[in-house]
Parts: structure tokens; sequence; C-alpha cells
């Protein structure tokens, strides 16, 4: 089935996503909240009940540094022959300018991690790393590029390599590198194909430091792919254009705005961005020919931000793809919104509210792309409850949608899973924003119809933010995952100071069956069709407050309220509460003023919605 999903949208002036500076990709956003034609699609299904006892999550890493991707999730885990596991992660031990910025690394030995840790694996200065195993030389390779600490020069390619996996040493060389007045391939993202690395990447805009821009095609900074030879240690095709990718549909390249995958000697790169196409290129024999395959296209080819541009639904550049047994290539965005209304800079209206990922195979036809998740109105009121300040550019990870970031993995029956990033309704900071949590979708039948939407990381608590989750795409009946989790919101900035820190990278395993729902009272299918809650009044309140609920059925309901930290304030049981629309009394007696959050639970459902205490 595909899901229905609400949305909401606020416009905002945003930069080019092309330049080499982290900062340029921040935006400055209006107070207006405009409709979004999406607002009066149906409710998506909701679910949000335990895991299982099978599923868990530890802490394997850490980083001060919480960019882990500019839009596309990265290729971050691993699962290894007789159940090791191996992770990456951009890592740093210090704050910004982040000094020791490199690739973090741990293992999972079939028993235990190693040791938590913020060091990398280089000996310089690099960062977004890409991390495949090649099972043929048995070896851990680690791609990420390198930026000179101290002068902002992009100098390619830091290429880690070491044989058997788990301890031992990394051997580094520098690949697909430059000049020191042109700048390098960043942002490189892998895989392997039989006999070939084959990587996708991105030139970096121009500087001071390397002031001559890379042109190719007639493309400014360029996407470009390279194919390496393990059997000969022979880059066989260095930083070149794909077939089809030129100044006829292409003004510029990205950071990240693409995805690449392998399964034998099948590979699939799809490319998207706010102002681009979304354009897969497939490939039968391991990269050494393409064919192209434009799934939307943008109105405007070549947009160079010289003509105008009615409102148009676009990618916001996280996209994905993955490859199944047969060769089928699966691709997932996050829904967006542009309007280009001033042609005298190069800068467009970014609407941030759009709220869908988007889904279509290469075994469909073009037309068949359809919405199958997203944030979810958890509590079935038809609204998606969004803080105040949810679209406050603080908030936000760059021009990302409200469900964004997309990551796929297939197991051996064909079973798809989906995660993504997503805000999440009863999660609100003290500042009024919503907190991000990982979100799950599965199809059982190869894409024609989806579950409904399971939030896989609620049960870590409240004002905790999971965001940059990467799925290993080998499976053993459990899905292994990784993410970064933190207590602030948004990636951190000179404007958004109380972003620094110390944050966790977590990893998390689920079990299949539990998601599936065959063990006993778990039901990831189910939606509450039991009782539906409305908002208590008055709100604020002193702390005497009312919540409406209307219950299709006698029951009996336990009502519960926390704060903001997950603190639990109140808790009380009403008895054979009758059929129809009730209002349960609640004294929460002297309260600090504040955000708290109620919840309504009864026969294995529950409902959370937020209240203010003055």
């Amino acid at each position: 089935m595909a899901l229905g999903l609400l949305a909401a949208s606020a416009q905002a002036q945003s930069p080019v996503l092309n330049g080499p500076n982290v900062s340029s990709l921040e935006a400055k956003y209006s107070d207006a909240i405009q409709a979004s034609p999406l607002r009066t699609a149906p409710k998506s299904g909701f679910t949000q009940k335990s895991l299982g006892k099978k599923s868990f999550a530890s802490k394997i890493g850490e980083t001060q540094n919480d960019q882990q991707t500019n839009a596309t999730i990265y290729r971050r885990i691993q699962l290894l022959n007789d159940g090791k596991i191996s992770a990456t992660w951009t890592t740093s031990a210090d704050g910004a300018p982040y000094a020791t910025r490199g690739s973090g690394y741990n293992h999972f030995n079939g028993t235990a991690w190693g040791a938590v840790s913020a060091g990398r694996i280089e000996s310089e200065r690099c960062g977004f790393p890409n991390y495949v195993y090649n099972p043929t030389t048995n070896e851990e390779i680690i791609t990420a590029h390198r930026v000179l600490a101290g002068s902002g020069i992009a100098g390619g390619i830091i290429m880690s390599r070491k044989t058997g996996v788990g301890p031992g040493t990394w051997a580094s060389s520098v690949v697909l590198d430059t000049t020191p007045t042109i700048p390098g391939v960043l942002w490189v993202q892998t895989a392997v194909s039989g006999d070939y690395l084959i990587t996708i990447g991105s030139y970096t805009d121009s500087s001071s430091t390397q002031p001559n821009r890379v042109v190719k095609g007639g493309v400014r900074t360029p996407q470009v792919y390279s194919r390496y030879q393990f059997s000969t240690n022979t880059w066989l095709v260095k930083n070149e254009l794909l077939p089809g990718y030129d100044n006829n549909r292409y003004y510029a390249g990205g950071g990240d705005n693409y995805s690449i995958d392998a399964n034998g000697t099948n590979v699939a790169i799809v490319m998207g961005g706010l102002t681009d196409d979304l354009a897969l290129w497939k490939s039968s024999d391991a990269g050494a020919t393409w064919t192209k395959t434009i799934i939307d296209s943008f109105p405007v080819p070549a947009f160079d931000y010289k003509k105008l541009v009615d409102t148009s639904f676009t990618n916001d550049g996280s996209v994905h793809v993955s490859i199944d047994n047969n060769g089928v290539a699966h691709c997932f965005w996050a829904r967006a919104r542009v309007l280009e209304n001033n042609i005298d800079d190069e800068s467009i209206n970014f609407y941030p509210g759009q709220n869908g990922i988007l889904y279509w195979s290469d075994n469909t036809p073009i037309d068949s792309a359809r919405i199958i998740a997203g944030m979810p109105d958890a509590n079935n009121n038809g609204d998606l409850d969004l803080a105040g300040s949810w679209n406050d550019a603080t908030a936000r990870y760059g021009n990302h949608s409200i469900a964004t970031m997309p990551y796929a993995a297939i197991d051996n029956n064909g079973n798809i899973f989906l995660i993504y990033s997503a805000l999440t309704e009863d999660d609100i900071s003290t500042d009024n924003k919503n907190f991000r949590d990982v979100y799950l979708v599965y199809s059982k039948n190869g894409g024609a119809s989806w579950s409904n939407i399971i939030n896989v990381t609620s049960w870590l608590g409240l004002n905790v933010e999971q965001i940059f989750a990467s799925l290993s795409k080998r499976m053993d009946g459990r899905l292994h995952m990784t993410f970064l989790q933190k207590g602030s919101i948004g990636r951190y900035s000179e404007t958004n100071p109380g972003a620094a820190g110390v944050h966790d990278i977590m990893y998390m395993v689920m079990d299949t069956a539990d998601i599936f729902g065959t063990i006993a009272g778990l039901n990831t299918v189910q939606t509450n069709e039991l009782f539906t809650v409305g908002q208590n009044f008055p709100n604020p309140s002193n702390g005497n407050t009312i919540i409406p609920v209307n219950f299709k059925n006698n029951t009996s309901v336990q009502v519960t309220v926390v704060d903001l930290l997950g603190k639990e304030v109140y808790n009380q049981t009403f008895e054979n509460v009758a059929a129809g629309n009730v209002q349960l009394p609640i004294n929460l007696g002297s309260l600090n003023a504040g955000v708290y959050v109620y919840s309504v639970e009864a026969d294995g459902f529950k409902t959370s919605r937020r209240m203010i205490i003055e």
C-alpha cells in the first residue's frame, strides 16, 4: 500500500549546496507556515511498540563531530562471517575545527565490541568514511576524504586497507589525489563488485587556496566515478563522468547527493539534488559500462538559478539505492519542494516541511514512484504536532526535509527494510523543537506494498536525537544498524553552539521476527483503531485539566504524564471506562511550568500528546 502522509512547510532562502564551506549549507527561515499539498492526504498507519527482547542497543564510539553526511547516508556498518561486525563513522576527539577528525572504527568479534573510542585510524585529518569488505582478498577498506589541516585544501582520498577483520594495522595511502591549486574529490562512497572497487564522489568548489575550479563536460564541480581493480592494483577509471552526466542536464555537482550499491556484477548509482534530476545509472558488468534512467526530472534542465521556477517538487539530496539478488535496483529519496522567484543570485527558496520518503524500482514504470513513509501522525489526531520552532535553522542538518536520509537493506528472501530520519511528535525540547528518531518500514513482496511505520529508537528515551542511521546490507535474521545519538538538536555551528559536545555512536540490532510481529503480543502492522485522543483542555493549564478520549469499546485506561527528561510525574488507571466520548479528569498538583507529555494506554495501544503547564 502507498502511505499518504501529513506535512507542513515553511519557506526559506537557501544557498547553493556546492560550496566547500559546510556552513554554506545552512538556511534562514521565515515565520510563514504554508500548507503543503500533502496536508489533506489520509493518515499513515503507525506502530510504536516494543521490538522484543532480542533487540538491543549499545554504545560503540564517540565523536565531537556531528556532521556525518551532507545529505545521503554512507555505508557505515557491515555484518561479516561468523557473526562478526565492523563499523566506521566520522570521529573527532576535539571540537571545531576538529583537528583530530578522521575515521572512527570498532569491531564486534562475535562476543563483544572493542573499547569505546573517539580515535581515528588515519594519521592526518580526513572525514566522511565509507566502509566495504572484500571477501576475495579478506580485507577491510575505509575511504575518507583528505582536507589538509590548517589550509582547507582538498587533497584527494585516503584509502585505508587492512587484511583480516577486527584489530590490526591499517595501511593508508592517498588516492584520487590532486594538485595544490586544484580542488580534489570529496565525499566518496564506494561499493565492491567482484574484482573491482567502484567509487562515486564530487569535486568541491574553488576557494582562495585552490582557485582553479574543476569543470568537466561543462559541469561545475561535477560528480565523478572511479574504478579500481584489486588483482592488478590499478585505477582503470579515475574521476570521470558517467554517461549522460553533462551540461545538457546538470549545472553543478553537490556533496553527498548520490548513493552506490553493488550485488555481484550489478552496480547501481543514483543521484539527486534540490535542483537536479533524480537519475539512476546501472551497470551489469561491474562498472565497465553504464545505462542511465531519469526517474524524476527537474523542470529546468541544467538549472543555473537564472530562470524562474514555480513551486516544484523535487528531492532534498538524500537518496539511496539498494540492489536485490535479482539485480533489481530499489531507489529511495526524500521529498522536497523549491521555488525560484529571484534570479539575481544563486539561491533558491526551499520548503523544509515536505514529508515523504518515495520509492521506485527499475522493474516498474517511471511514473510508479510513490510515498511509502515519512513522519507519522503518531497520535492519530489528523495532523502533525510540530513544535513552534521546529523549522528553525538551528534545528536542522542542512537542507533536509521533515523525513529524510533513507537507507535500505534487502535480505536473501527479498524482504526490503528501510530506515530513515524524521521528527517525532511527542519528544519536544525546552526551546520548542522536535527531536528526531529513526523509523522503519518494510516490504515482504519486493516493494509492491509496505508496512506501517515503526519508530525503532523511541524506547531509548525522551530528549535524545537519533540521526545518520546506516544498515548493514548483509543480515542474519537481524538488522544491524548504527546511528549518532546526542542530547541536542541540529548540527553544530556558530549559530547553534548548544549542539557542541561529545556524541555517542550507537549500535542497534533488531530481530526481523520481532519486526514482522511473529512474537506474541507484537503486531507491527496494526493501527490503533480502539481509541483517539484529543488535546487536553484548558491548555495551558494550572495542573487541573481534561483529556478527551473517544473509545470504541469498554476498556480500562492508564494515563501517564512525563516531563521532557522522561521522568514520570503522574500515573493513574481508570477502570471500566465506557465506550464513546469520555473526558478523563487529571489533577497534576503543583508542577513546574513547562512542557509535558501525556500518554493514554489501553489494550496494548498507546497514544501521546504534549501539554503546557503555566
